[in-house]
């Protein structure tokens, strides 16, 4: 009587799952998602490294998984591949420029590949941008009040950092540069309609600091006025072109200070990251990259869209 009772309630939490309309294959990424977070996490947190072992088990379970929903579940692979092509650019880009570690960008874009085909209100927030957003919105929940107390007391550290004629100049010739930068992807961000989305602008805009600060002012400096003017101008047809309605005076100005403000704030957290580099060793990215995971098979980044654009 107990194995029947018990086969009867298995038997519907299966017609539960598919009265939500959630697909075989999608409950076998799933549960890989589940495995490779228990392996990876566990380490991660224990000591601070994530396996390749544990990724190869990953990466062929998950391997596995495409070939068994393009074969019998009729599945497009496309998004999945599309999805891990573009994690891996992104794991490139964050490992190279010191961000994360090698370990933290595979596992990243192997949950990519993971990534369920569901329908979201922005095109440009599923996949593998929806596990960035969700991975990176978790870490700043956990991480910010432990940042906020650290600025606190290092605050005279980073104010001495700052006194030095060469660091000042560095920093606001790099502020320039961003902001040269930012007003020619802005009008992007009002085509994709997530310019009232602070979180993805300043994580945009920090991005685009860090590579003034390393790489650009050294390359556009010299030719600064050149690229300036030609920047003004192409962000004005870009305006034209994508976003017809930001050309006005209103939504001009809110670009220009919004910019301005992002920028700043780039360069003020840029050196307190940079002062603080323990941070870089201490956060286990694992955890965040799987609750991140987890969310994006929700629909919490739309629900927080909603949210935030009322």
């Amino acid at each position: 009587m107990g194995e029947l009772l018990r086969l009867y309630s298995q038997i519907n939490v299966i017609r539960l799952i598919y009265a939500m309309g959630i697909s075989r294959s999608n409950i076998i990424f799933f549960s890989i998602i589940l495995l490779t977070g228990a392996l990876t996490v566990s380490t991660d947190l224990m000591k601070k490294k994530i396996y390749n072992n544990h990724l190869v088990i990953g990466a062929v379970l998950c391997l596995a998984g495409i070939i068994y929903a393009s074969v019998w579940e009729r599945e497009n692979i496309l998004f999945h591949i599309v999805n891990g092509l573009i994690a891996l650019v992104i794991g490139l880009c964050l490992y190279r420029f010191d961000l994360w570690r090698g370990g933290d960008a595979k596992l990243f874009t192997l949950y990519a590949f993971l990534m369920p085909p569901l329908q979201r209100e922005h095109t440009l927030l599923s996949g593998s941008v929806n596990l960035f957003a969700c991975s990176f919105i978790t870490g700043a929940i956990i991480l910010t009040p432990i940042f906020i107390k650290d600025i606190i007391l290092n605050y005279n550290v980073m104010v001495n950092h700052l006194l030095p004629a060469k660091k000042r100049k560095d920093l606001f010739n790099s502020i320039r540069i961003t902001i040269f930068f930012s007003w020619i992807i802005f009008p992007v961000y009002y085509f994709a309609r997530v310019m009232h989305l602070p979180l993805i602008s300043l994580v945009v805009t920090y991005l685009i600091f860090y590579l003034a600060y390393h790489y650009l002012r050294k390359i556009i400096w010299p030719f600064y006025i050149v690229f300036l003017s030609s920047g003004v101008i192409f962000g004005l047809l870009m305006r034209l072109w994508l976003a017809p309605e930001s050309l006005s005076w209103g939504a001009l100005a809110y670009s220009v200070v919004k910019i301005g403000l992002f920028s700043t704030f780039s360069a003020g957290l840029y050196t307190a990251l940079n002062l603080l580099k323990e941070y870089h060793d201490r956060v286990p990215f694992a955890p965040l990259l799987f609750i991140g995971c987890v969310l994006s098979y929700t629909s919490f980044l739309a629900r927080l869209i909603q949210l935030v654009t009322r």
